[in-house]
């Protein structure tokens, strides 16, 4: 008979044996043969036991655990007891059982002073790699909820008399996190005590409600590519643009046969959504892609590239950067000797094709600076980039315009918030137009730190630069030429309004101009829910990513989560209602005054984020806009607030308290409605 002290072994055969090898905070664990309770009386193994910790003298207690909680189950059933006889007593009952196990784990444990169950990552929400900790501290009968961003950072903890974010090391917390994400490779949620000093791990098993996904799409993917709602048109453009310039070369080069007739595009809540399916493969040569594809796609680790390999890269960035040059010099010749054709159908569609190809030699420069070159790029800064690196010569003029107090100047620009040829420039006097206000507080000049990015990356942020100034520049060309189509197929009778253009796809459009007959899958009606449903999702927003076709992180408020802390940007404090913006549309709704919610941003927009009293934005991402405008403006801002966009209404009054990284919404919304 024997009674087994549980020693850290890789190979044991108990999991807590192969857990205590990997550094886990295993407490003192014992393997109980039947003999031994069999061969012993009641008091003899009361006193066996009373015998076996030799820590935590007399105020301890017991886990005993009795085996699955069920025949499918993975999860250790926990029997705590207060005392050795108690554990005798169990002990007995177990073994008295027909059939019974042969042997039983044991644990000793010092007095909880708090227990719970930590999740290494979010157990409802595939989309966010935050850490959930679940716990009740003694005295109370509450169930609290910690939830901690990728970084480590607490950005939220429960509101409760007896806090168990005060109760509990946050240091011991994270740091279980990290040796269960090292040493799993699913997440996993892992059971926990607390006794006021130690954090004591009792049994982790991977979390059933997070299988990885077979196929995910995600609307946060590039630097600078369809941050906002787009039309059919655009997407049938501007995504076949990519898919032939860009991704069907770089499938063949790389040898993704399994790629090869996989669509890298789809347009869902009149948003671009992209496969992720592609920057898994990527993300084995360009660690920047893991941005791109969901947490249980992304790579436990990444080894550093050898050295040879680095000095053979640098050779072929410069190759690549004086080929992007030359491109980029080329399509800029080709766009400026561009001329208005003669308004016939034939020279119409001729001008039209034409546009079209240079779009498509464009579309090669935009993705290799988007998703490989400053995605790989932007990990390294921690600051907002330099404005004038992220917008164009005229968009930087009509921020500044603003903040000098110069409104007509900008409205009379031909500045439009968009590429998308939908969007129209503010001299032709949209709703945005009227809506532009000055800087709120002008002279002040903020603290915060803008980067300095080395002299490669700047170039390659000038390049990206060009390349979007030059999709606007085609998209302005395309808004003229389908404003006189338009025209033409709306006196013919085939359509209603010259816009309705913008929302046949490709297909329908070359079938209504070459057949003259507007097709049967773009009837009046049709077209009519397309603008409809194409509004609605600009002023909604829509899920940040779509997993084995359930959307994730859904814009609009309608899913309230206690996310609202982020990091500090640029100090100070303002106090006024919500404004989400999520796409153009959203523009004229701003107010001077108001604290604005953005996830991305078109650095288009910078005119009418500059009246913000306040910014919050959802990533800490070094290439958003608005970001390095809150710096240089000294606008009061977060970021890295991950789930803002889903967690805020329209309206809702607000204090933003950016120096200390939280914003505080009324009215206060409880864990209930936590997702």
């Amino acid at each position: 008979m024997s009674i087994e002290v549980l020693t850290a072994d890789v190979e044991g055969g108990e999991n807590l044996q192969r857990w205590a090898a990997m550094g886990l905070p295993i407490p003192p664990s014992w393997r109980i043969d039947r003999s031994v309770v069999a061969d012993s009386s009641a008091a003899s193994l009361t006193h066996q036991l009373r015998a076996l910790p030799r820590m935590f003298t007399d105020d301890r207690y017991w886990v005993l655990q009795q085996g699955p909680m069920n025949a499918d189950s993975r999860r250790e059933s926990l029997l705590n007891l207060d005392s050795d006889e108690s554990l005798a007593a169990a002990l007995r009952s177990i073994f008295d059982r027909e059939p019974g196990p042969d042997h039983v784990v044991i644990q000793a444990l010092p007095r909880q002073q708090a227990a719970g169950v930590l999740f290494t990552r979010h157990p409802l929400r595939q989309d966010l790699p935050h850490m959930v900790v679940e716990g009740v501290v003694e005295g109370s009968n509450e169930r609290q909820r910690l939830i901690f961003d990728d970084s480590g950072r607490l950005v939220h903890a429960s509101q409760a008399a007896l806090p168990l974010s005060q109760q509990v090391d946050e240091s011991q917390l994270r740091q279980l996190h990290t040796r269960l994400k090292q040493n799993f490779d699913r997440p996993q949620a892992g059971e926990w005590v607390f006794d006021g000093e130690q954090l004591w791990l009792l049994q982790t098993l991977p979390v059933g409600s997070l299988p990885e996904p077979k196929e995910a799409w995600t609307r946060r993917a590039g630097v600078g590519l369809f941050n906002q709602v787009e039309t059919p048109l655009w997407y049938t453009l501007a995504g076949r643009w990519l898919k032939a310039a860009f991704w069907e070369p770089l499938v063949e080069q790389a040898g993704w046969s399994r790629l090869a007739k996989v669509e890298p595009y789809r347009r869902q809540h009149s948003h671009i959504y992209t496969n992720c399916a592609f920057f898994r493969e990527l993300q084995q040569q360009h660690k920047g892609a893991a941005r791109f594809v969901p947490p249980a796609w992304q790579q436990l680790e990444v080894h550093d590239e050898a050295t040879p390999v680095r000095l053979r890269s640098r050779l072929a960035d410069t190759v690549t950067q004086w080929r992007h040059r030359w491109m980029l010099t080329q399509l800029s010749l080709d766009i400026l000797h561009w001329k208005e054709p003669d308004v016939t159908r034939e020279a119409l569609w001729r001008a039209f094709m034409r546009l079209d190809a240079m779009g498509e030699a464009l579309s090669r420069v935009d993705g290799e600076l988007a998703y490989l070159t400053l995605a790989d790029a932007l990990p390294r800064y921690g600051a907002p980039l330099p404005l004038a690196l992220l917008v164009t010569p005229a968009e930087l003029q009509a921020v500044e315009a603003l903040a000098r107090g110069d409104l007509e100047v900008v409205r009379e620009t031909s500045l439009r918030p968009g590429a998308d040829p939908v969007h129209a420039p503010l001299n032709e006097g949209p709703a945005q137009a009227a809506t532009l206000n000055g800087l709120q507080q002008p002279g002040i000049v903020s603290d915060g730190q803008l980067a300095q990015p080395s002299e490669q990356d700047a170039n390659a942020l000038r390049m990206a630069r060009t390349a979007r100034g030059l999709r606007f520049a085609i998209g302005n060309r395309l808004r003229r030429l389908l404003r006189s189509m338009g025209a033409i197929v709306v006196e013919q009778g085939m359509l209603q309004h010259p816009d309705d253009i913008y929302f046949l796809y490709f297909d329908e459009l070359w079938q209504l101009w070459m057949g003259q007959k507007l097709p049967a899958s773009a009837g009046r009606e049709v077209i009519g829910d397309r603008k409809l449903r194409y509004l609605d999702d600009g002023l909604q927003g829509a899920p940040d990513w779509k997993m084995d076709q359930v959307g994730y992180g859904f814009g609009g408020g309608q899913r309230l989560s206690p996310l609202l802390r982020g990091l500090p940007l640029v100090d100070g404090s303002a106090e006024g209602p919500i404004r989400r913006v999520c796409s153009a549309w959203c523009l004229n709704k701003i107010q001077p005054g108001d604290i604005v919610v953005v996830d991305q941003v078109e650095p288009a927009w910078l005119p009418w984020l500059v009246q913000a009293a306040g910014l919050v934005i959802a990533e800490q991402d070094p290439a958003n806009a608005a970001a390095s405008l809150a710096v240089t403006y000294g606008i009061p801002a977060i970021w890295s607030a991950s789930d803002v966009m889903h967690s805020v209404q329209d309206n809702l009054q607000a204090t933003l308290d950016a120096t200390q990284g939280q914003l505080d919404v009324a009215p206060v919304m409880d864990d209930d409605n936590a997702s």
